[in-house]
């Protein structure tokens, strides 16, 4: 069936999923819009399949074929991520498809929050080639290393980064330094559901691993180390009901008032090892 802009429904939401693999963030909401033919058109683009920016069949088959983004991580998390980090496609396009340079501290940054203070020459050939025309990554290289300036920025100002190229990297590069990262802290990370792996990964990837509270007094990081102590909790641990096998963790906190929204596999039931809805983890005591 054709979808085209103005419709809604299942097929819409169908459409957007698949969207979603090729990197175009979308909002699952089942309503073709602007952002929906956007997609559309960078989708045809990326698949090598010319028309316009309507979905037919074909366009829809090739997008339903397309394997999960990252597997390790559930393809609505990786979204979810994105999202946190550009708001939209829309908002990428228009705020930061150029580079930038968010603060005093930071380099100029380009795509989905890749600081190029943190790049050498090597990496960002490795990372960018084929993404970005060589010119671009050559005058990128002028501005590697150390923090940004005012200067440094108005030599690369102009440089766009596709949102499909962005988001290809923070794929192949930034998530699985973010799931490294969250083992570090969190080494029992791949013994849970996909859901629950991808809440893990998304506070890593917006918090970093650091485990000690800036301000003792509103123990900013208590959450994080609750999360630690819980997964490496003991089987006679008082806090779960150990009646199967693999275990169940489970984690009681409000991380959705605390960072603003909810991570996806973090409920106030809590994040367990096991399957959802088994209903043998009981809270961490203290409750909410």
């Amino acid at each position: 069936m054709l979808l085209k802009q103005g419709d809604s429904g299942e097929g819409v939401r169908s459409l957007q999923r698949g969207l979603n693999k090729l990197g175009s963030i979308l909002l699952i909401d089942g309503s073709f819009g602007p952002g929906t033919r956007d997609a559309v058109i960078d989708g045809r683009v990326a698949l090598r399949q010319p028309g316009t920016p309507e979905a037919d069949d074909a366009l829809q088959q090739a997008l339903a074929a397309l394997p999960d983004p990252f597997p390790s991580l559930t393809s609505a998390g990786v979204t979810f991520i994105a999202r946190a980090e550009v708001s939209g496609p829309r908002e990428y396009r228009s705020k930061y498809k150029n580079p930038l340079w968010p603060s005093a501290e930071s380099g100029i940054t380009i795509g989905m929050g890749y600081d190029l203070r943190f790049a050498d020459s090597d990496r960002l050939n490795a990372d960018w080639s084929g993404q970005l025309p060589l010119d671009a990554i050559a005058r990128l290289v002028e501005v590697l290393g150390g923090p940004g300036s005012a200067d440094r920025l108005g030599r690369v100002r102009d440089v766009e980064v596709p949102l499909l190229a962005a988001v290809s990297v923070f794929l192949r590069r930034s998530l699985p330094d973010t799931l490294q990262q969250t083992r570090s802290i969190y080494p029992q990370v791949d013994d849970l559901t996909p859901p629950r792996r991808t809440a893990l990964a998304s506070l890593v990837y917006n918090r970093g691993t650091r485990l000690q509270d800036s301000d003792p007094a509103r123990q900013d990081r208590r959450e994080m180390r609750t999360i630690r102590k819980l997964l490496a909790a003991a089987p006679d641990s008082p806090h779960c009901n150990w009646t199967e096998p693999w275990h169940h963790v489970p984690v009681a906190f409000p991380l959705s008032t605390r960072e603003g929204m909810t991570r996806p596999g973090i409920t106030r039931g809590g994040l367990c090892r096991g399957g959802r809805g088994s209903g043998r983890c009981r809270r961490a005591s203290g409750g909410r």
